[in-house]
């Protein structure tokens, strides 16, 4: 069998040609990594496409559940605070119920009510780190204030019906197909909502109690004017009225119904207290297990990040020890076809007869 010179040369450049595209591609490989092109292989081209997809998302779903922690977080310091106020409110109205209470006590136990429901709104209004607020509500504030002074949920119209949705509106998005609430109904927590017991209203009540008369307002004021004289007639005439005014002579002041009336105020709201801080519990309970679920989230993550990351890996990644020793023997191939072309290229005729 003959082989021409142009063939000879032309097979032989093929050959080299090979070999140094196939060393240039472990080069490259070696530097970057082993899949650089959809053309080397197709179908893991596509995979390695839905991997990094799917980082993206859990880089997302990673950020939301660090945030929606801090949100968590947020909330439940703020039911703690709640908590601490019906607790000093329960003390006041303990204390309240005592009989040796005077009339300066209860106007000072009055005073501090005041500023615990002036505290529990602002509690209440509470924003979180996004300037949303944590009860709930619509616009810039969850409760407010009606014309009568009264304090409201904002999220409950005139009529009484639910107009804002906390379980449908406030929720972060913590996987594919999951995600996780991260407001609190206030109606639910200070009362507003069917069954639950106004916590404002409850302090209200108190207070207005504590500032009830449990004396006859005509015995703690007034003055007696002096009388005239005229014609030589000595004639005396009441003047001034109590600074407190008076009793009406038609209905007497009745001290004990009025104490009556003042004990069922005191034990109404010491039993209102029970529920109102049940529903403090139940929120907290609520939201430290949204908490505990997001620990279970974070955890799916990281192993399924784990497990994506072993994929992309085998797709990818080059094993550095064997693409060396592939490296290096495709080398010494060509080194030697190409000092065995260099020989048989000067097996000719001519260079015999020389």
């Amino acid at each position: 069998m003959q082989i021409s010179t142009a063939s000879f040369y032309t097979r032989s450049a093929a050959q080299m040609s090979r070999l140094n595209a196939d060393l240039n591609r472990y080069q490259t490989e070696l530097a970057t990594k082993k899949l650089n092109v959809a053309s080397q292989d197709s179908t893991a081209w596509m995979m390695l496409g839905g991997i990094k997809k799917d980082d993206a998302d859990a880089t997302a779903f990673r950020a939301n559940i660090t945030l929606s922690r801090g949100l968590l977080a947020q909330a439940d310091t703020a039911l703690g605070n709640v908590d601490d106020r019906l607790v000093r409110v329960r003390e006041l109205a303990t204390r309240a119920a005592s009989e040796t209470l005077n009339d300066k006590d209860r106007v000072s136990i009055a005073t501090e009510l005041g500023q615990l429901r002036d505290g529990l709104m602002a509690l209440a209004n509470t924003r979180d780190v996004r300037g949303h607020a944590i009860f709930g509500g619509v616009g810039d504030v969850a409760f407010a204030k009606d014309a009568d002074g009264a304090i409201k949920y904002t999220g409950i119209d005139a009529t009484g019906a639910t107009v804002v949705d906390i379980d449908a509106t406030a929720r972060i998005r913590i996987g594919d197909a999951s995600e996780i609430q991260v407001g609190i109904d206030g109606s639910r927590v200070f009362g507003g909502a069917s069954g639950t017991t106004d916590i404002f209203k409850l302090i209200d009540d108190l207070k207005t109690a504590m500032e009830m008369p449990l004396t006859d307002p005509a015995t703690t004021g007034g003055t007696t004017g002096t009388g005239t004289t005229t014609g030589g007639t000595t004639g005396g005439t009441t003047g001034g009225t109590g600074g407190t005014g008076t009793a009406d002579p038609a209905a007497p002041f009745d001290a004990e119904a009025a104490r009556s009336k003042y004990a069922l105020a005191v034990n109404s709201a010491l039993s209102k207290l029970d529920s109102a801080e049940a529903q403090i519990t139940s929120a907290r309970a609520a939201n430290g297990a949204r908490a505990a679920r997001l620990e279970i989230e974070s955890s799916q993550l990281e192993s399924v990040g784990i497990d994506r990351e072993e994929a992309r890996s085998s797709l990818e990644d080059v094993d550095i020890a064997t693409m060396t020793v592939q490296f290096q023997k495709t080398l010494t191939i060509l080194n030697a076809t190409q000092a065995t072309i260099s020989k048989l290229a000067n097996l000719s005729l001519f260079n015999y007869l020389k």
